[in-house]
């Protein structure tokens, strides 16, 4: 039996002991991790992974049925680390890979002491009047039928928009030819799992303590869909990034591994008040729970 391994390509880097999986998001591949990992490499075992269908994933390791989800490939995520034995690891996860590491870590809350969602969102579709995702159905209608007309135009309007006011030249061209690397045929169904679907009923369930890093201005996930994460999971914290764009591993690097150095260092709060503490150009919002890394 092939192994999971080698079906989501994995690589391992790092000098550290202590494990943290780093799950990509929706278009991308682990080398979207690569501005990050100088930082994390000297204390902590890094593995990447590349999700079914994208990257240097195996050909055999995607199945339209099953990867047109994100329960689909949270199912790949328990058996890699059931494979690979892993306890006690920090689930690093951006966008939609946040999303597939919290689904993991209900089947398998031993394999994690925290997950870390980067840019996540419980869903995308807003659904009033309690509940602001960021985008109509009218919006998301309009975004689908795009991707399926014009699939090179699509890229480029989504990766604009996604990196907003953090765009470079260098940093769109580069996140759109990440997206068209990626076949038509396993974005689209996902891309429609995804942006139309809804997860939101899973948060009560998961265990693991969890740190929410939001940037302050993304146009893909509104501030107010990550306050709904951090209210609504059990043991959650936020920290708000005073930077724009959906990606900012990619676009604030030395400003997301500052959240990660601090966001174990806020004092515990009550559940039910919402305090703010202001490291530079981090706010850490709502600390429930306290501890290293």
């Amino acid at each position: 039996m092939t192994s999971f391994r080698h079906l989501l390509n994995v690589k391992e880097l790092g000098y550290g002991t202590t494990p943290i999986l780093l799950i990509h998001g929706f278009g991308c591949d682990q080398t979207v991790w690569r501005r990050l990992l100088p930082v994390l490499e000297k204390d902590y075992r890094l593995i990447l992974v590349d999700l079914a269908g994208f990257g240097g994933a195996a050909p055999e390791a995607y199945d339209k049925a099953r990867h047109g989800t994100s329960s689909g490939h949270a199912d790949d995520i328990v058996a890699l680390c059931d494979e690979l034995g892993l306890e006690n690891a920090l689930m690093l996860g951006h966008s939609i890979g946040g999303t597939i590491g919290m689904l993991a870590s209900i089947q398998r809350p031993k394999a994690f002491r925290r997950l870390v969602m980067i840019c996540s969102s419980a869903r995308y579709l807003d659904d009033p009047p309690d509940y602001q995702g960021g985008y109509t159905h009218e919006q998301l209608d309009s975004l689908m039928l795009l991707m399926e007309q014009n699939y090179l135009d699509w890229a480029g309007t989504v990766s604009r928009v996604a990196l907003g006011d953090a765009a470079t030249e260098t940093h769109q061209q580069n996140l759109q030819q990440r997206f068209l690397s990626v076949s038509p045929e396993v974005l689209r169904p996902l891309a429609r799992s995804i942006f139309l679907g809804d997860t939101r009923h899973h948060l009560p369930s998961v265990t693991v303590p969890s740190l929410i890093i939001q940037t302050a201005r993304d146009a893909m996930v509104p501030l107010e869909a990550a306050q709904y994460l951090q209210q609504h999971l059990p043991d959650g914290e936020l920290v708000v990034l005073d930077a724009g764009g959906h990606y900012p591993q990619l676009t604030a690097p030395d400003i997301l591994a500052q959240a990660l150095r601090i966001g174990s260092t806020c004092r515990k709060a009550d559940p039910y008040e919402f305090e703010s503490f202001r490291f530079g150009p981090l706010v850490a919002v709502r600390s429930v729970w306290s501890g290293g890394y």
